[in-house]
């Protein structure tokens, strides 16, 4: 848009500099030749009345041709000719013409020559016409032309720079606040919901800054209301998973009882998982930095304990220097804690499964996570509300996001260990394009 403004006014003032500079170059050209034609005819008619004097003053009432050449001497011009009636010239060589026969008829005339202009001024005496031919050259015509033009170009040129640059810092300060509108609404989509502008340029665009201000308010405010609702209904969950509880420890097979227990409390984690993703502030993914590889270790070592009990092996591949990644430690977390509850849910006990971290490039590095046991069906799951075990759909959705917001991705895949593979790719945090 900046550009544009500034080639349209560049082709406006052109055209407007190009409408003045022309005719008042050419109003200068004709200026300097009506000057030098001027002096010409100057010239030849101080000549031509040297002439008349001369003839009043000779008795026969004729000029000869020594008295002539003394009229010429006497007006300093070395580029006027006389023509005597009786043929030939004195003064300044010149060629007999058809100009020089109206002239010797007695009409002064100024005609085009070559190399330019013939003043001829007619004079009568006793033995015929005399004609004063005084010769203009093109350099007097034209001096001055050449630069005053430069003068004019130079202006022009001037008057142009000036007003591009004064276009362009107006189409500056004009597209200023929409490319900070941009960047604020681009900062939004990416999950900061704390993205403001300050309104400025115009009234139209400063109204617009102030719109987008608002409704970044409103988002926010819906948002927080979406996940105190969220929160709230988990969180009344509790009470009759309290209760359930209760009831499973107080049936009488001690297998059947251990059994629901276990199950409900994996139940109560889910729920705390929940509340604990719908209080997080959206606005904070992405923008805190946390070591993969000592959070995995962390997570791996609190399930070690189940996994012992169910006699699962675990291999676990992790580099001991750390490896940041754009994501904040509690999504990180979870993150983790998600594929290991899958893994420990989806598969009998006894199945192993390894965890391995892998380094990209800065800021970006594979979580994988494989098991031995039955491998994923057949189909796309992860996709939120799907599931091939029964489940909600919502453990894997949770972590594909979590990857997303930092620009990665997650797909499944066969495991070497013959069960299923997660694959989390977490980016150097932009959000996915895709």
């Amino acid at each position: 848009m900046r550009r544009r403004l500034s080639l349209l006014v560049l082709a406006v003032t052109s055209m407007v500099i190009l409408a003045f500079v022309v005719p008042l170059g050419l109003t200068v050209q004709d200026q300097a030749e009506t000057r030098a034609l001027n002096r010409g005819q100057r010239t030849a008619q101080a000549v031509a009345g040297g002439l008349v004097v001369a003839a009043s003053l000779a008795p026969d009432g004729t000029v000869d041709a020594s008295t002539a050449e003394l009229v010429v001497a006497a007006a300093g011009t070395e580029s006027t000719t006389v023509f005597l009636p009786g043929g030939g010239s004195v003064g300044a060589e010149a060629a007999a013409d058809p100009a020089l026969e109206v002239a010797a008829a007695g009409r002064a005339l100024t005609v085009r020559a070559d190399g330019g202009a013939a003043i001829l001024v007619p004079v009568s005496t006793a033995a015929g016409s005399l004609v004063v031919r005084t010769f203009v050259p093109s350099g007097d015509l034209t001096e001055g032309v050449a630069a005053a033009w430069i003068g004019l170009g130079a202006l022009g040129m001037l008057l142009i720079a000036a007003a591009v640059f004064v276009a362009d810092r107006l189409a500056r300060n004009l597209v200023r606040p929409v490319a900070q509108l941009a960047g604020a609404a681009r900062r939004m989509a990416g999950g900061d919901l704390e993205a403001r502008v300050a309104p400025a340029g115009p009234p139209e665009i400063a109204d617009v800054g102030h719109a987008f201000n608002h409704l970044a308010e409103q988002v926010d405010d819906l948002l927080a209301a979406e996940r105190e609702s969220v929160a709230d209904l988990s969180h009344e969950l509790r009470t009759p998973l309290t209760a359930l509880r209760l009831q499973a420890e107080m049936l009488e097979d001690p297998a059947t009882s251990a059994a629901m227990v276990a199950d409900v409390d994996r139940l109560g984690r889910k729920v705390d998982a929940i509340i604990t993703e719908a209080r997080r502030p959206s606005s904070s993914a992405g923008r805190r930095r946390t070591d993969l590889a000592a959070v995995v270790r962390r997570r791996i070592e609190f399930w070690g304990v189940l996994a012992e009990e169910q006699g699962r092996r675990v291999t676990v591949e992790i580099p001991a220097e750390p490896l940041d990644v754009p994501v904040p430690e509690h999504e990180l977390a979870t993150a983790v804690d998600t594929l290991l509850d899958n893994v420990f849910t989806h598969t009998p006990a006894g199945t192993d499964y390894a965890v391995s971290v892998v380094a990209e490039s800065e800021g970006s590095a594979l979580l994988l996570m494989d098991d031995a046991g039955p491998g994923f069906p057949p189909g796309d799951l992860v996709e939120r509300g799907r599931s091939g075990a029964g489940g909600t759909g919502l453990g894997l959705d949770i972590v594909r996001r979590t990857a997303e917001r930092t620009g990665g991705r997650l797909h499944t895949e066969a495991s070497p260990l013959g069960g299923a593979r997660v694959v989390v790719h977490l980016g150097t945090g932009g959000r996915s394009s895709g």
